[in-house]
């Protein structure tokens, strides 16, 4: 390999690596991770969802108005839940 091609992948990596960082903050201003926090305190961190993931839940709760009502959270469905899966109460 080139070290051309070696540099390109280096700054890949480090690119992939600000967004997934990015993502992570963002989440952690969702009810996703409220919900984690609940289910898992201080390890909430270790269920982050998949940035794809996050985004769509970002996306739903701005159009919820950053408030979601009960039916909002409803149709929602997962993307307001724990990531983890399980039940929390």
């Amino acid at each position: 390999m080139k070290e051309k091609e070696i540099d390109m992948i280096i700054q890949l990596g480090k690119r992939l690596d600000e967004q997934k960082e990015a993502a992570f903050e963002l989440w952690t201003l969702l009810p996703s991770y409220r919900a984690a926090q609940i289910g898992h305190g201080d390890y909430a961190g270790e269920h982050a969802p998949s940035v794809k993931d996050i985004i769509i839940e970002a996306n739903l709760f701005i159009t919820h108005g950053l408030a979601p009502t009960a039916e909002q959270y409803a149709e929602a469905g997962e993307y307001y839940s724990c990531p983890c899966g399980e039940e929390h109460t």
